[in-house]
């Protein structure tokens, strides 16, 4: 089972209530709607049938708004609170829950949300879907002397939580837990855009991005430094939010201009809280003002290419020995190889000749052809000098 909170909303709940009671735009065919509990007194919208000339949600509106304004009349306070709450609960397809096991549910839930007797809540379940799933709708503001409100901290864990027990108690299949998954919702919006213009939402694309980084930089025991640099090569750039101290609270991602916070894209894994105690990656609070400068760069890093030289040395009876050097700087490479193999021959009587012949298309080898003869000690001079002086002898490719 997975349960989804969406964002809470301020003012009216009839944008929500129309909407689990199929009076609004759906992402999926409405023709199976039961409303499976509520604590309200307002009867229930379906009473007289499915149709939508037919649905009555006046009633549960009004006893839903009127709370918020009962806790205005009753607390002197500027403060804006978010009563708005919504959460739907789905199953995998093949799995169905009754009626009175639904109810149970959503109960065990809003109980391990915070929610109590003095909340209204109403849900419905929409069973049209692959998968049967029930949105939940609740007013966070208590019908107590203080009109307290339902506190929303780590809310997303305790729902997973609330989900996993519920699993367990009615033999359901286990859901993945956020924290081993990268997989993140895809909104109905970025969905219908993407199916239009044939690409991935731009947060899918950053959270597939953030994932390699990541989990290279954990698999390699490397830190903060590590994974910075690894984002860069994929555009990726990291901001971070700090304290009064100049110490990282928070972390943000930039890609293609956009900045998403780790707590917006993926908060039960790329927040940098998550990142360094959860994920593995070392940091050193030492070293956040480089960490900050190594951030704030944006040129691309050069990357230095190894080539790999061939030398073939051939004598008379056609007998060769392949010798093979790694550099990374190719000129100082040649004149050291030229002067070494130079010297050894000289002093062999042997007259080199350096020739550069195919080996594959594309690819090349040089080939030292010699012949064995007797040569003055001032024609050795003369050849080490030679090759020495004159680098255009030797090409590589």
């Amino acid at each position: 089972m997975i349960g989804k909170i969406t964002d809470k909303g301020i003012g009216s709940f009839r944008n929500r209530i129309e909407y689990i009671f199929g009076l609004r735009k759906h992402e999926h065919a409405l023709t199976t709607i039961r409303t499976i509990g509520r604590n309200c007194f307002s009867p229930d919208p379906l009473r007289n049938g499915h149709d939508k000339d037919k649905i009555d949600v006046e009633g549960m509106i009004a006893e839903f708004d009127v709370v918020e304004k009962l806790r205005n009349n009753a607390i002197d306070s500027d403060r804006i609170v978010k009563p708005v709450w919504h959460a739907i609960l789905s199953l995998p397809p093949g799995e169905e829950l009754t009626d009175a096991q639904w109810q149970e549910t959503v109960e065990m839930y809003l109980r391990d949300l915070g929610f109590g007797d003095d909340n209204k809540w109403v849900a419905v379940l929409h069973g049209d879907t692959d998968h049967q799933h029930v949105h939940v709708v609740a007013n966070r503001i208590c019908m107590d002397e203080e009109f307290s409100m339902v506190k929303d901290s780590n809310e997303r864990s305790r729902s997973c939580d609330s989900t996993s027990r519920i699993e367990d108690h009615f033999g359901l299949s286990k859901a993945p837990a956020p924290t081993e998954t990268w997989g993140t919702a895809i909104s109905r919006n970025a969905l219908e855009a993407a199916e239009r213009e044939g690409t991935i939402p731009l947060k899918h694309k950053m959270i597939a991005k953030i994932a390699g980084a990541v989990e290279t930089t954990a698999a390699a025991q490397g830190d903060m430094f590590m994974l910075v640099s690894l984002l860069r090569r994929q555009q990726v750039y990291v901001h971070f939010t700090k304290n009064a101290d100049g110490q990282p609270t928070g972390i943000s991602y930039e890609y293609q201009g956009t900045v998403i916070s780790g707590r917006k894209l993926k908060r039960s894994r790329l927040t940098f809280q998550k990142l360094t105690t959860q994920e593995g990656i070392e940091y050193d609070p030492e070293t956040f003002p480089a960490l900050e400068r190594e951030a704030a760069r944006r040129d691309e890093e050069r990357q230095e290419r190894v080539r790999i030289f061939y030398l073939v040395l051939r004598a008379r009876n056609r007998r060769s020995i392949r010798l093979s050097f790694q550099a990374k700087k190719q000129q100082e490479l040649e004149v050291t190889i030229k002067l070494i193999i130079a010297l050894l021959l000289s002093l062999l009587g042997i007259r080199a000749n350096w020739d550069l012949e195919d080996k594959k298309p594309g690819e090349h080898y040089c080939q030292l052809r010699s012949g064995w003869a007797s040569i003055s000690e001032a024609e050795q001079q003369e050849d080490v000098s030679q090759i020495w002086k004159d680098e255009k002898n030797l090409e590589y490719t």
